[in-house]
């Protein structure tokens, strides 16, 4: 059985990171990787059986540290007294706390839009769907919550399916609108405030 040293796999982490972001999936190499970290291309699946699972590995690492994020979001008071928004205060607390928590995502997607892209090809990341919900649904209860709003565990697990399904679609138009100039094309704000008011009725 081949030795697992701990060191070696945040070292491989860090260095499958820094190609994602600089290469992407496409041209990602594990045996460029294994050559950065100074090892038989074979070492780098003693610790990840496959490509695919080692990308899921590095946003599962970014995706701990947006749930901290979240929570504070999730815990903060965001009424705008100031706003001239005749909607009730609940109401407004909601919608700013989804706003905060849709840019967030958002930010936590950008890095990984080729794979998210192609989230249906990736069986390991797809895979870890329902834990990312799992995750996603105790900011966004807290912030239902807070807010005042009750609602069933399937009307909570609906509102976050679609706060992570327009968050990767905006940051998904956000760079077709970069890479085109066409401003036309919705923006992750536009996107996020069209489904405000779908979550405010479903929330009640």
């Amino acid at each position: 059985m081949p030795k697992i040293i701990p060191e070696l796999r945040e070292k491989i982490l860090h260095a499958a990171k820094k190609h994602l972001l600089e290469d992407d999936a496409h041209d990602f190499s594990t045996r460029q990787l294994a050559a950065d970290c100074g090892v038989a291309a074979g070492t780098i699946f003693n610790y990840f059986k496959t490509k695919e699972e080692l990308l899921a590995f590095i946003i599962l690492e970014d995706w701990q540290s947006c749930l901290m994020k979240l929570d504070q979001i999730a815990s903060e008071d965001h009424i705008d007294e100031d706003s001239g928004d005749s909607s009730s205060a609940s109401d407004r607390r909601l919608s700013s706390g989804l706003k905060k928590m849709g840019c967030e995502l958002q930010t936590f997607c950008n890095p990984f839009l080729p794979i998210w892209q192609r989230y249906d090809q990736h069986a390991p990341i797809r895979e870890h769907h329902d834990q990312l919900i799992g995750q996603l649904l105790l900011p966004v209860s807290t912030l239902l919550n807070n807010a005042g709003k009750a609602c069933s565990e399937m009307e909570l697990r609906v509102i976050t399916e679609m706060l992570l399904a327009a968050s990767l679609k905006a940051a998904s138009s956000k760079e077709t609108i970069a890479s085109q100039n066409d401003i036309s094309l919705q923006t992750e704000e536009d996107l996020i405030e069209r489904l405000i008011p779908v979550i405010l009725k479903i929330a009640g």
